[in-house]
């Protein structure tokens, strides 16, 4: 008996340590959902932190059914209405919970937003302590689509998540049924393209996002009452909850998204042959085509392949554009916009005819969607 005891206590005793070791806690049972917040404060936003994962995380918090993880990031003495934080907090909110430092299931130190390796530790630590049927992962921050040095910026590193790095990363993070970025800019045909087979669904708004943005309280009180809910029901939810923007999507990037690339693929062909007698008719309706402030060269898909059926006569290009509309269509779950921005339909691509464009050297080198789908053969061809 002294030796069963004495072997029950070794392995207790081994199995705390490797705990500690690799930085887990005791796994909860498995869940219907579990949410992931990757909170990147350590910039301008800094001031939303806190109350965003007070007043919209915690109301509801944690159920058997839905765990809600966050990982935080603020600027170091900037604030100490919640307790300073002099690092990165990770959280397990529950029900009415203060973000402070002693409500915190583990401090990180000072780590890096806009390192890959801080997202994968992220969502590696919370599915292994916090396993689920499903998965969603939502991007707390600053975002302008694919370019760099901006998108989940983090002022203390000097270091933002740029397209290459994100796209690198997420293999490493598994499947992720819903993906949201509440952030400006993101509801991309690049930005959907990366995760396409490696999530169900994504949400994100064409246009720049104010102080609002995805209303959590709101998505996970509906959660929560219903945790059956699909992930396209769910990433559905949180497109609609953000009524204070300009505009918001929803779309599908499973299996379903493959039609969409194919289509695109086959108009920037058509495109591409049929420049030579077309290039004015193009111009025209690039220019008409819906842009977004601060990012006049992000266009609304559907409605530049609209616009090319208006202005060119040439049949194939006509039925290819229409093709694109309707992948569009079969692709887009929700799409919310205000009367002004009505001729926007959840997703935008990138389009530029100057060769001068700052943004344009980096497109071609970076986003494989481009190079995939026959659209970087295209602009290179129509740029000048």
């Amino acid at each position: 008996m002294r030796k069963i005891t004495r072997s029950l206590f070794t392995f207790i005793l081994s199995f705390i340590l490797l705990s500690t070791l690799t930085g887990t806690v005791f796994a909860a049972p498995p869940a219907k959902w579990t949410v992931m917040v990757y909170i990147s404060g350590d910039n301008n936003l800094e001031p939303f932190v806190v109350s965003d994962i007070e007043t919209e995380l915690a109301p509801t918090g944690s159920t058997k059914d839905v765990q809600v993880v966050t990982l935080a990031d603020r600027i170091p003495g900037y604030d100490t209405s919640g307790g300073d934080w002099t690092g990165t907090l990770l959280f397990h909110v529950t029900k009415g919970m203060t973000a402070t430092p002693n409500n915190a299931t583990e401090d990180w130190g000072e780590k890096d937003m806009g390192d890959p390796q801080t997202l994968i530790d992220f969502v590696t630590w919370t599915k292994r302590n916090y396993p689920a049927n499903h998965y969603a992962l939502i991007f707390w921050g600053h975002g302008w689509n694919w370019r760099p040095g901006v998108v989940m910026r983090d002022d203390t590193n000097n270091d933002t998540l740029d397209y290459p790095e994100e796209k690198a990363a997420i293999p490493s993070l598994g499947f992720i049924d819903v993906v949201g970025y509440d952030g400006c800019n993101m509801s991309s045909i690049e930005i959907f393209n990366f995760w396409h087979g490696h999530a169900t669904a994504v949400t994100g708004s064409q246009e720049w996002v104010g102080a609002e943005g995805l209303q959590y309280d709101l998505v996970l009180a509906q959660l929560a009452a219903h945790p059956n809910m699909t992930a396209d029901q769910f990433t559905v939810a949180f497109a609609q909850s953000a009524t204070a923007d300009k505009t918001w999507s929803a779309v599908a990037v499973d299996s379903r998204f493959d039609t969409l690339l194919a289509a695109v693929a086959d108009w920037s062909a058509a495109l591409k042959k049929g420049l030579a007698q077309n290039r004015k008719q193009y111009d025209q309706a690039f220019t008409v085509t819906r842009s977004f402030w601060q990012a006049p060269a992000d266009k609304d898909l559907f409605d530049m392949a609209y616009e090319l059926t208006n202005k060119v006569n040439d049949q194939t290009i006509k039925s290819k554009s229409q093709a694109v509309m309707n992948a569009v269509s079969s692709v887009v779950l929700f799409d919310r916009h205000v009367n002004a921005y009505a001729d926007t339909h959840g997703i935008t691509i990138y389009e530029t005819s100057k060769l001068s464009d700052p943004d344009y050297a980096y497109y071609t080198k970076n986003i494989d969607f481009a190079s995939q789908t026959g659209w970087l053969s295209f602009l290179q061809a129509y740029v000048k």
